[in-house]
């Protein structure tokens, strides 16, 4: 209420230069922002956000300050009074609306409860004296500004500095903290835009203290220990109402941290590291390949952002002293050593920036391939300059895209190697291959092979190498000049069928043979397609071979003669059936019409089997909406297995939206659609009653959809 009663005069009073800055985001109501913030786009903030708010959150200051009043601020001064106890006196206490207190370089140490006794305190310097921790402040309601760097202060918890809604400076720096307790500052609403934690003794911080869900000025953390962020309550965080400057200079980072796993989504992470640049200098930072997926955005980032163009690799050593944004982004690599299954006296290391991990045992003075290879995926091989003999499998090979095995020894290779789909590029050249398996053609256009210039011994069965090398000389980077040694002449293996007989025409027992498999193939493809189709022709078969010697009355007693299946929660079809019922009854029909004839309360999955159980014939309306219940799916597999296995048993079916075949999902009601055996619902016979009564009596199988 105080602080209310002087808006107005805030409003009131003229002050050249600046605004009175009221904002939701924002708690105080005492701010005033300079004029050019309205205008001006702020440096390393012209990626998200509002700039007004942006500017103003660097700049604003309280109206006391930029005020032309000199009696809106007085000193209070602080004495002791006694041997614990202090006393306040102020300077012109009746004039003065607000108050700062000054106590530096004394023994206090804790902030004395004396201070609750005036409501008027906005800024707090208690720097330079003991205190180790932060008490009674929860009754500064309109703090703006509280110092209290170097003390002895420890711990900080995340209770706090909540009560101090208005506190928008703190300076903790040269304290003894170890310790912040999560979500310590990002609690709404506040003001809080600067946060100064210099030359403290953390190791670490969480991620809540740093990437706050609102606007500040900046945090700084500079001369620490901090070696690692942490994410202690397993956070997520949503940047898309916040940011500000982070300082860790002159710390213990050895890489920049992966906010991917420290609660960031993919989406969020780039807009995270552009609203909260974050600043590194003077890091041991160890330019690595894990650098590999950041370099891109880093440089980017490096053009707009100070702090990013000031860090420096610590190592390794062929980095060492140079900026990140400078150096080539294939020299971000991560050696793997030989416990890691790098070959003996090979080297190798992952380079995101090719995605891949090199192995190069090249001139290593091997006579057989390594037994094992780096468990990563992605692996670019070169085995080149050795004495190996035979290009062998090795499970490792499924992880590789390329392999170099130039200037060794090899004779032959592992037939098994051509199906290898992860495999693109096979580098042969300057071996001493002496035969080519026909499994080669089994590689697909995206992979290459190349042999160089060899010579193999070959028959005229090996035509399809002519086709092969065709194909391979279309593909750019081939590189395959194959002779080939057959009649006792030496030819080019591209044209292999100048040299060889045509060949001979098949018999005619394999024309036979072939025709009968092509039948039978079309026949299985036939009953798979329309077996239901096949079935229902067969089922009529039977079912009128059956009449003829059978008699009607050796039919088992049924309690229905009609069971009728229909969308229940179609309005239109049920005030339909009604006429069905009242028109089948009228002829002496049993009827079993569920909504009616249920037992309400009953199991309704018990009911519909037994029903359809005791029923002669079933009367199914088929329109857009049948069997989209999980009920009528389980009525109508009831009816058909009923029907399936009972050939005395009747289905009648009314094509009540005069559905297309290609519009039925289910394939047994799409079989009597295509069959044609169907009552349309318009009948413009008027005669549907009729026949219905006529099929329904049938004990003829007719089955209509």
């Amino acid at each position: 209420m105080f602080s209310a009663s002087h808006l107005s005069e805030i409003d009131q009073e003229s002050n050249p230069g600046y605004f009175h800055w009221r904002t939701d985001s924002v708690v105080s109501n005492f701010l005033m922002c300079p004029d050019a913030c309205r205008h001006t786009i702020t440096f390393r903030r012209n990626f998200a956000g509002n700039n007004v708010v942006t500017c103003c959150v660097a700049n604003a200051r309280p109206f006391w300050i930029i005020s032309r009043s000199k009696n809106l601020l007085g000193v209070l001064h602080l004495k002791p009074a006694g041997e614990y106890g202090f006393d306040t006196e102020a300077e012109g206490a009746d004039v003065t609306s607000y108050y700062k207190i000054v106590y530096q370089q004394g023994h206090l140490k804790e902030i004395p409860d004396i201070l609750c006794k005036n409501n008027k305190i906005v800024e707090i310097n208690l720097s330079a004296n003991q205190i180790e921790n932060i008490t009674n402040l929860e009754c500064l309601h309109i703090l703006d500004t509280l110092n209290l760097s170097s003390n002895m202060i420890s711990r900080l918890e995340n209770t706090t500095f909540r009560v101090l809604k208005y506190l928008r400076l703190l300076d903790l720096s040269d304290n003894k903290i170890q310790y912040i307790e999560p979500n310590t500052f990002n609690y709404r609403s506040g003001s809080l835009m600067k946060i100064t934690l210099n030359g403290n003794f953390l190791k670490s911080i969480d991620i809540s203290n740093l990437y706050l869900d609102y606007w500040f000025d900046r945090i700084e953390l500079i001369d620490n220990r901090i070696s690692k962020l942490t994410n202690e309550l397993s956070s997520k965080f949503n940047v898309s109402n916040g940011g500000g400057t982070i300082d860790l200079d002159c710390n213990q980072m050895s890489e920049i941290p992966n906010l991917s796993k420290l609660g960031f989504t993919f989406n969020t992470v780039l807009s995270a590291a552009f609203k909260y640049p974050l600043s590194l200098y003077k890091n041991p930072i160890r330019c690595d390949c894990k650098f590999g997926s950041l370099i891109k955005h880093i440089k980017f980032a490096a053009k707009h952002f100070e702090g990013v163009r000031r860090v420096i690799c610590k190592d390794p050593p062929l980095l060492r002293e140079k900026k990140i944004f400078n150096i080539s982004e294939d020299l971000f690599i991560c050696d793997i050593s030989m416990k890691n299954r790098c070959p003996p006296a090979c080297n190798c290391y992952e380079q995101p920036s090719r995605s891949r991990v090199v192995v190069d045992c090249s001139s290593t003075k091997k006579y057989k391939m390594p037994s094992v290879c780096p468990q990563q995926d992605n692996l670019d091989i070169n085995f080149s300059h050795n004495f190996i003999s035979v290009f062998e499998y090795r499970t490792y090979l499924n992880r590789t895209f390329s392999i170099n095995l130039s200037y060794n020894r090899i004779t032959s290779v592992d037939p098994f190697i051509y199906g290898i789909i992860k495999l693109r590029n096979i580098n042969l050249q300057h071996n001493e291959v002496l035969q080519i398996h026909k499994n080669v053609r089994f590689m697909t256009n995206e992979q290459q092979i190349s042999f160089g210039n060899i010579s193999i011994k070959c028959s005229c069965e090996m035509k399809w190498i002519e086709v092969w090398l065709k194909n391979q000389g279309r593909r750019r980077g081939a590189n395959n000049f194959i002779n080939c040694r057959i009649h006792n002449k030496d030819i080019e293996a591209i044209s292999i069928s100048k040299i060889c007989s045509p060949v001979k025409p098949r018999s005619t027992v394999k024309y036979l043979l072939l025709s009968l498999m092509i039948a039978i193939y079309i026949s299985l493809l036939l009953c798979l397609k329309m077996k239901y189709e096949l079935f229902l022709l067969l089922r009529n078969f039977k079912s009128l071979y059956l009449n003829r010697l059978n008699n009607n009355d050796s039919q088992p007693p049924t309690r229905f003669d009609v069971y009728i299946s229909f969308n229940t929660e179609n309005d239109n079809i049920m005030k339909w059936i009604k006429t069905v019922v009242f028109n089948l009854e009228n002829k002496d029909f049993k009827i079993c019409l569920p909504p009616r004839d249920f037992t309400v309360g009953g199991v309704h999955v018990d009911q519909i089997s037994t029903e359809i159980a005791s029923s002669n014939s079933y009367l199914v309306i088929l329109s857009d909406d049948y069997l989209k219940s999980q009920f009528q799916m389980i009525e109508w597999n009831k009816i058909w297995a009923h029907y399936k296995t009972n050939i005395s048993r009747n289905i009648v079916a009314i094509n009540y939206d005069i559905l297309e075949s290609m519009n039925i999902k289910d394939r047994r009601l799409k079989a009597f659609v295509r069959l044609g055996h169907t009552f349309d619902f318009c009948n413009f016979s008027n005669k549907l009653m009729k026949e219905l009564e006529m099929k329904l009596r049938t004990t003829d199988l007719q089955i209509t959809a």
